[in-house]
């Protein structure tokens, strides 16, 4: 009875990433600025990827559920960090003068940098 819960509870955390992980592609290719791709970006990389690997509960093995615990703890913790970098090469990329995140465009936000 357990097995077949836990394949029900894998199966529709692995539906769940892999829609998650499909709509945030479709937002990375679709939007054009870097931030709102990073927006996109970061719904796959979030809630996606730690769906996907959280599915393996299903295999009810524990070297694979070690190992898929100790993915998401790693992506929970770079995560923010890479799309930090990402969000502040393209700010220097695009100049002092160009919008931030808020649009603004004055120059403004180049003080919290």
């Amino acid at each position: 009875m357990i097995s077949i819960l836990l394949d029900v509870l894998g199966g529709a955390l692995l539906l769940i990433g892999l829609v998650l992980l499909t709509i945030s592609l479709a937002g990375v290719l679709r939007l054009t600025d870097t931030y709102v791709q990073l927006h996109a970006q970061g719904l796959a990389t979030g809630p996606g990827v730690i769906a996907v690997l959280a599915s393996s509960i299903a295999t009810e093995d524990a070297t694979i559920i070690t190992f898929a615990v100790l993915a998401i703890v790693f992506v929970a913790l770079t995560s923010p960090v890479s799309a930090h970098a990402i969000a502040r090469a393209a700010h220097h990329r695009d100049g002092r003068n160009a919008p931030g995140p808020r649009g603004r465009g004055d120059g403004e936000d180049e003080d919290r940098v």
